[in-house]
C-alpha cells in the first residue's frame, strides 16, 4: 500500500500478521532514499549600490527582429515621403487652375473653377500654407513617435521629397509650395529647440 504524497511504500501489518501459527516479524523494507529538491537559479544577483553589475557574456541580439524593425521603419519614411510628393505638387496644382497657369489637359478652365481651386489655396483652406504645412508636421511627428533623435530623417525625407515633386512637376515649384516647405522646416526648427512638439506652432493653433 502507498499513500498519497509519499515517495515510498508503507508496510501493513495487517496483511503480516499470520493466525492460528507463529507470529513471524514483518520484513523489514529500507526506504529509498529521496534525493534532496535540485536548486533554483537565482533571480538575479544583488549588486550594491555604486558598483557595476557583470557583464552579460551570453546576450545576442535578435538581428531578425532588428531588421523586422528597421524594415518597418523604412517602409514609414518612404510612405511619409510619397505623401509630401502628392501634396506639393497638388498644391502646385490647384494654384495653377487658381491662377489660370496650369491647363494639361487644355480643357477649359470656368470661373467656378478658378474661384474653388483659389479657395484650396486660400488661407484657412485645404491647400493653403498653413494647412499643408500642419499636416505633414503632424504625420512626421506620429512616424517618429515624438523622438525629436529622429528630425534629421525627417528632414532628409522632407527634402528628398520637395525635390521629386519638382521632378515631376517638371521645374521649379511655385511660391506656395516653397513657403509650405518653409513653414514645415520652421515647425521642426520648433521641435528641435527644447525637443518638445507641443513647441510646433502650426500644432497648437
Amino acid at each position: 500500500m502507498s499513500i498519497p504524497g509519499t515517495t515510498y511504500p508503507v508496510n501493513n501489518p495487517a496483511q503480516n500478521y499470520q493466525t492460528g501459527g507463529t507470529q513471524t516479524t514483518p520484513p523489514v523494507t529500507e526506504a529509498p532514499v529521496t534525493p534532496p529538491p535540485a536548486q533554483e537559479e537565482p533571480a538575479g544577483v544583488y549588486t550594491p549600490s555604486g558598483e557595476t553589475p557583470p557583464a552579460n557574456n551570453n546576450f545576442r541580439p535578435d538581428r531578425a527582429r532588428m531588421e523586422q524593425l528597421w524594415n518597418h521603419h523604412q517602409q514609414q519614411v518612404d510612405n511619409f515621403r510619397r505623401m509630401m510628393e502628392v501634396l506639393f505638387n497638388r498644391q502646385a496644382q490647384e494654384q495653377g487652375i487658381a491662377a489660370g497657369t496650369w491647363n494639361p489637359q487644355e480643357i477649359e478652365l470656368t470661373d467656378e473653377m478658378r474661384a474653388a481651386a483659389a479657395e484650396q489655396v486660400a488661407e484657412g483652406g485645404y491647400f493653403s500654407v498653413e494647412e499643408t504645412a500642419a499636416r505633414i508636421l503632424d504625420f512626421a511627428v506620429a512616424i517618429s513617435g515624438g523622438d525629436p533623435e529622429r528630425l534629421d530623417v525627417l528632414r532628409g525625407a522632407i527634402e528628398q521629397a520637395f525635390e521629386n515633386a519638382e521632378r515631376i512637376w517638371g521645374g521649379q515649384l511655385p511660391e506656395i509650395s516653397q513657403q509650405t516647405r518653409a513653414a514645415v522646416m520652421e515647425g521642426l526648427d520648433q521641435w528641435a529647440a527644447n525637443g518638445n512638439v507641443a513647441d510646433i506652432a502650426l500644432l497648437n493653433r
